[in-house]
């Protein structure tokens, strides 16, 4: 019987009450997957706060994402057969996942103007 992957919470280590609660730490919350229940509980809030937090323009609309885990472990084995295919075939690739035959690469010259300005001719 194949199990349902169900999302994971993300885990939270209770703590007092800190005297400075940041924009930038509830985002990192969310980010990690803890929700508004989670953030009450972290910090030690009271419902009313929370919803007053998430009323500031940077949280308000502002979602913990979900975090989901593989039960199985997924390893990337393409990294060596792309450099393999590289050297064999002898290309160049480039941002943009184009492959670009080494031959031919042509030659830039360099042009200066009077106004010592440089111009790239192809």
């Amino acid at each position: 019987m194949i199990e349902a992957n169900e999302p994971t919470n993300g885990t939270v280590v209770k703590q007092a009450t800190p005297p400075k609660i940041t924009t930038t730490q509830i985002i990192e919350d969310l980010e990690n997957g803890i929700n508004r229940d989670g953030i009450k509980e972290k910090y030690s809030l009271e419902t009313w706060m929370v919803t007053q937090m998430f009323q500031h323009p940077t949280l308000k609309g502002r979602k913990a994402k979900k975090v989901r885990t593989l039960p199985f472990e997924f390893v990337d084995d393409t990294e060596n057969t792309i450099e393999t295919r590289m050297k064999e075939t002898g290309t160049i690739i480039d941002s943009n996942q184009t492959s670009i035959p080494v031959e031919t690469v042509e030659t830039v010259e360099t042009i200066e103007d009077t106004t010592n300005t440089q111009f790239t001719q192809f």
